[in-house]
C-alpha cells in the first residue's frame, strides 16, 4: 500500500496513468470486500426502524456522489470568511472553480486515484467537477452492491413510507477511504421535497378565505403588487447583467411562464434549462411543476430586467444527489451571480454526511461570489418531522442566506401596511420555519456587534458584553440561527401563478415564494453595485447583518410565532420580537432604502470616500427631469435619491457618469434630488441637494 500511495502521489491532474498504476488501483469484487474501511454515507436514521420489503432490481440505475476530502478545509473556511467580510483586504476577490479546487480541493493524486478506481470497476462518470471536490458516477444497483459490499433493498418506514437504501454503510479499500469524506446516493428516503403550498378554495370551516388583497387573478398578489408593497427599485439598475440560477426536482411547462409574463406585463426573459445528470426533462410531478414556475415567476416578477434564469433540474435522483450535482453544475458554469433553492427537509432526515457534503459546495459557491438564498421551511418550528424542534437543510447551512415567510397586509394600490409571522398551523396550511441548527455552530456574523459612525466612514467594535443576535427573543447563543430575512409566504396572502397541469391560475404561498423574491431583489442590487464598481455581494450575510445593525432598510416583523404548543406536545416554537428573531430573521426588505444603503454604507475604518459633489443642476419636462453634475474625484459612480416633500415616496437612481434622467414624474410637482458620489469606501455624508419642479 505504501508504494502504491507513493506512486499515485506523483500523478498530476490531466496526466496519463501508467498500466502499472491502473493495475494497482483496479480491484476485483472479491478483493474489494477484504480489508475495507467503512465510509460515511446517507443511510437514513429511519432505516433501523423500517421493515425490509424486497431487494431492489439489480439493473436499476443509480447516480452516486463521492465527496473527496479537502487538502485544506480550515483554509477554505478562512478564505470564505475573509472574501465575504467587507473590511478585509480579500473582500470580493472571488475565485474561479479551478482556483478553488487548486487551493482547497483534494490533491490531484487523490482525485485521480478515486476517479480511476470507480471507472476501472465499471462505473461511468457524470459531468465532472472543475474543482474536483466531488465525483458523480453512474452505475447499476448490482455494481454498487458489489463495489461497496452491501445490499440495496426496499424498505417500509413506520409511517408507511417506501424507500430504498443500502443495508450497511459502504466499504471501500483503505487507500480510497482515506481520500473520501462521504458517499451520497445509497438511499432515496429524502425524495421530492418542494416547499409550495396552494391556498385552498375554502378554509377548514368552509368559509372562503382571500386575504391577499392583490390585483392578480383570483385576488392574489401580482408581480407589480409585490414590487409596490416592498418598494422594489424600478430605476436603480437598467442594465441586464444578472443571471439567477434555480434548483428544481423536475420539469415545467415554459408556456406557463409565458402566460405569467403576459398577464403581468413582463418581458420575455430567457429561461435556460440545464439537465442535471442527463435528466430527460418533462413534467414528472404536478407539485414540482408548480414549484418550478413559482420560482421562475417570482424572480422575473421582482426583477424584470434580469438577464436570464437558469434552471438546473433533476427529477430522477434523490433530493441529496440531485442537489449536490446541481450545485456542482452551478459552480462549474459560474454564470449565475445569485442562486435560489426552495427545497429542503429536516436536518435529522438529511443526516450529517449529506449536510457536510452540501457544505463543501456552498462554501465553493461563496468563494466564487455566488449568493445563495434557501427556504427556511413551511412547517413552523417543528419541521417535516413534526417531533420536537427542527430546522431545515439546506436552509441552515452557514454559507447561504435563509429566508422565512410572513403574512403580508397591504392597503389601497398594494401599498405596504404591515407584516406578521406566517403561522397557519392551526388550519393546516403551514408556518414559517425557523430555529437553531443542531449541526452548524453559530457564525461570527450572528454574534452581536455594535458599530459607530466616524467622519468619512464606519468603524467596528465588539459589544462590551458580547452576545448573539436575537438572544432576547430566544435565539441560540451557540448554534446557527435561521432564518436571516423574510418576505411574504402565507398562502392565504399569497401570490398568483399559472400552472396548466394544476388547473390554471393558483394562489400559492410558502417560503418557496419568499426565497426567489429575495434572490430577484438581490440581483437588482448586484447590478447597481457593478455599475459603481463595487462588484457583486457573494455571501451577503456579513454585509446584511452589518446593515441591519447600523442602518434602516429592513422592516422588522415583531409579531407572531412559528409554533403551536397545543398541537405539538406543549412545545411553543419561537416568538418574533424587536430586532432579530428565529421566525423572520431581520424581517423583510424596505426595497429602495436597503438597496441604497448597500451601495453607500460600508464597514471600513475611515475609508477614503469621495469629496462632496459640485455643479449639481437639473432641467425638467412634464414627467421627466435631466440632472447633471461635475465629475467628483475618487467617485466610481453616483447614487441619486429623489423624494417628494410631504410624502414618504422615495426613489433611487444610479449613474456611472455625470448625468441621469428621472422618469415617471408627476407634472407640476416639486421634488428633492440628492446626489451621493460612491466608491468602495462608501459615500461622503456632505452630499448635494437641489429642488426641481416639473412643468
Amino acid at each position: 500500500m505504501k508504494n502504491k500511495h507513493t506512486v499515485i502521489g506523483k500523478i498530476q491532474r490531466g496526466s496519463v496513468l501508467t498500466l502499472a498504476v491502473i493495475a494497482a488501483l483496479k480491484l476485483s469484487s472479491a478483493s474489494a470486500i477484504a480489508g475495507n474501511n467503512k465510509v460515511n454515507s446517507d443511510l437514513p436514521s429511519a432505516l433501523a426502524k423500517s421493515a425490509t420489503v424486497s431487494h431492489v432490481e439489480p439493473g436499476k440505475s443509480l447516480n452516486v456522489v463521492f465527496i473527496l476530502a479537502s487538502k485544506d478545509p480550515n483554509g477554505a473556511t478562512e478564505f470564505v470568511r475573509r472574501v465575504s467580510t467587507p473590511d478585509d483586504p480579500l473582500y470580493a476577490r472571488f475565485l474561479t472553480p479551478e482556483q478553488f479546487g487548486a487551493a482547497y480541493g483534494p490533491t490531484d493524486s487523490d482525485y485521480e486515484a478515486v476517479k480511476t478506481w470507480v471507472t476501472q470497476n465499471g462505473l461511468s462518470l457524470n459531468e465532472l467537477s472543475l474543482s474536483h471536490t466531488t465525483l458523480s458516477v453512474h452505475g447499476t444497483v448490482a455494481q454498487f452492491e458489489s463495489l461497496f459490499a452491501t445490499s440495496i433493498d426496499n424498505y417500509q418506514a413506520p409511517d408507511g413510507k417506501i424507500f430504498f437504501s443500502a443495508n450497511a454503510a459502504p466499504s471501500v479499500p483503505a487507500e480510497i477511504a482515506l481520500r473520501l469524506s462521504g458517499v451520497i446516493g445509497l438511499s432515496n428516503y429524502a425524495g421530492f421535497v418542494p416547499m409550495v403550498i396552494r391556498k385552498p378554495a375554502q378554509d377548514a370551516n368552509g368559509v372562503h378565505t382571500d386575504g391577499a388583497g392583490g390585483t392578480g387573478p383570483g385576488g392574489a398578489y401580482s408581480a407589480s403588487d409585490l414590487r409596490t408593497a416592498y418598494e422594489i427599485p424600478a430605476h436603480l439598475s437598467p442594465q441586464k447583467t444578472q443571471t439567477v440560477a434555480l434548483f428544481e426536482q423536475g420539469g415545467f411547462a415554459k408556456s406557463d411562464i409565458i402566460k405569467y409574463e403576459k398577464e403581468n406585463g413582463l418581458p420575455d426573459v430567457p429561461v435556460n434549462v440545464h439537465k442535471v445528470n442527463g435528466y430527460g426533462g418533462g413534467i414528472n410531478d404536478p407539485n414540482i411543476e408548480l414549484e418550478a414556475v413559482l420560482d421562475i415567476d417570482m424572480v422575473i416578477g421582482i426583477n424584470p430586467a434580469v438577464a436570464a434564469v437558469n434552471v438546473y433540474e433533476d427529477g430522477d435522483d434523490s433530493f441529496g444527489v440531485a442537489l449536490l450535482d446541481a450545485l456542482k453544475d452551478m459552480a462549474n458554469d459560474n454564470t449565475a451571480q445569485t442562486v435560489s433553492i426552495s427545497y429542503g427537509t429536516d436536518e435529522v432526515i438529511q443526516g450529517t454526511t449529506q449536510m457536510a457534503a452540501e457544505g463543501v459546495l456552498f462554501q465553493q459557491l461563496a468563494a466564487q461570489g455566488q449568493s445563495v438564498f434557501v427556504s427556511s421551511g413551511d412547517d413552523g418550528a417543528y419541521g417535516r418531522t413534526g417531533i420536537g424542534l427542527n430546522v431545515s437543510d439546506p436552509g441552515s447551512q452557514p454559507n447561504v442566506t435563509c429566508v422565512g415567510g410572513t403574512t403580508l397586509f397591504t392597503g389601497p394600490n398594494s401599498v405596504y401596511a404591515d407584516e406578521e409571522t406566517w403561522n397557519d398551523l392551526a388550519t393546516g396550511f403551514g408556518a414559517t420555519g425557523g430555529g437553531a441548527s443542531t449541526y452548524w455552530t453559530i457564525p461570527e456574523w450572528q454574534v452581536r456587534t455594535l458599530y459607530f459612525r466616524k467622519p468619512g466612514g464606519f468603524a467596528k467594535q465588539l459589544d462590551a458584553e458580547p452576545g448573539t443576535v436575537g438572544s432576547s427573543n430566544g435565539a441560540s447563543t451557540t448554534m446557527r440561527n435561521i432564518p436571516d430575512v423574510a418576505a411574504v409566504g402565507d398562502p392565504l396572502t399569497g401570490v398568483s401563478v399559472y400552472s396548466a397541469i394544476n388547473g390554471g391560475w393558483q394562489q400559492v404561498g410558502g417560503t418557496s415564494v419568499s426565497t426567489p423574491i429575495w434572490a430577484g431583489y438581490l440581483s437588482i442590487i448586484d447590478a447597481a453595485r457593478e455599475i459603481v464598481g463595487l462588484g457583486r455581494f457573494g455571501l451577503i450575510n456579513p454585509d446584511l447583518y452589518f446593515l441591519a445593525f447600523t442602518e434602516p432598510g429592513l422592516t422588522d416583523v415583531k409579531d407572531g410565532t412559528n409554533g403551536n404548543a397545543a398541537l405539538y406536545g406543549g412545545i411553543p416554537g419561537y416568538s418574533a420580537g424587536p430586532g432579530y428573531d428565529d421566525c423572520t430573521g431581520w424581517g423583510s426588505m424596505f426595497g429602495e432604502l436597503f438597496a441604497a444603503n448597500s451601495l453607500v454604507v460600508h464597514p471600513t475604518i475611515i475609508g477614503n470616500v469621495p469629496p462632496p459633489p459640485t455643479g449639481f443642476s437639473g432641467t425638467t419636462e412634464k414627467t421627466s427631469a435631466d440632472l447633471k453634475w461635475t465629475k467628483t474625484p475618487r467617485a466610481n459612480g453616483y447614487l441619486i435619491e429623489v423624494t417628494q416633500p410631504g410624502t414618504n415616496a422615495i426613489t433611487f437612481y444610479i449613474a456611472k457618469d455625470t448625468s441621469v434622467q428621472l422618469t415617471g414624474l408627476t407634472p407640476k410637482t416639486t421634488y428633492v434630488a440628492s446626489l451621493f458620489p460612491v466608491n468602495k469606501n462608501g459615500t461622503n455624508l456632505l452630499f448635494n441637494t437641489i429642488y426641481i419642479t416639473t412643468k
